[in-house]
């Protein structure tokens, strides 16, 4: 049997598609009701209540592993929009990956928090790994001279918690886009504001 870079055994074909699905499921669900019991995230995904609990034993290790999948398609991100954006334009439209990341943790609510209770998540390990995907955008953009070249990332997603805090209802994604446009004036470098 052949092992993923993780180290566990690689999932076959099927059962890797039954996975993205029941994750895809539990996602949507989270986003619409905030809530996502086993049996209609099975039934969402269009698979048996036995196949979700063969990858998910419990309800906790299906709210982490959406966190934690919500955190991977945020940082790989970083990389993926440098390759087609320029540096400041990929960093403005990371803000936004991230801040729709942040609307995902808040509408899992309760499942998250019971997750940094039970310390399946550690709010450290996912600002680290944020942080290091905001300092590949950071340091291309000092690199083009796009940005300012004290900019950290750390600056960028403590600034980004904070818009998302400030304004975390639907009514004020408005202001919360003005916000972040703000925010990328404020790091550019003189003279490419």
């Amino acid at each position: 049997m052949s092992t993923s870079a993780s180290g566990k055994p690689a999932l076959r074909a099927d059962a890797a598609r039954n996975r993205a699905k029941i994750l895809e499921a539990a996602r949507r669900l989270y986003e619409e009701s905030g809530e996502a019991g086993p049996e209609q995230v099975a039934r969402a995904a269009g698979v048996g209540v036995g196949t979700l609990y063969r990858h998910f034993p419990n309800r906790e290790a299906l709210a982490a592993a959406v966190y934690e999948d919500e955190l991977e398609q945020v940082a790989v991100a970083a990389s993926e929009l440098l390759r087609t954006d320029a540096p400041a334009d990929a960093l403005r439209q990371w803000m936004d990956r991230f801040a729709r990341r942040f609307d995902m943790k808040r509408a899992m609510g309760d499942a998250v928090w019971s997750l940094v209770r039970g310390g399946a998540v550690t709010a450290g390990t996912s600002r680290a790994r944020l942080t290091e995907a905001a300092q590949v955008l950071v340091d291309a953009g000092i690199e083009s001279g796009d940005l300012r070249p004290d900019v950290r990332g750390e600056d960028v997603v403590v600034a980004l918690v904070g818009i998302c805090v400030t304004c975390p209802d639907a009514d004020q994604r408005e202001q919360a886009g003005r916000l972040m446009d703000l925010l990328l004036a404020g790091v550019m470098a003189p003279g490419r504001r």
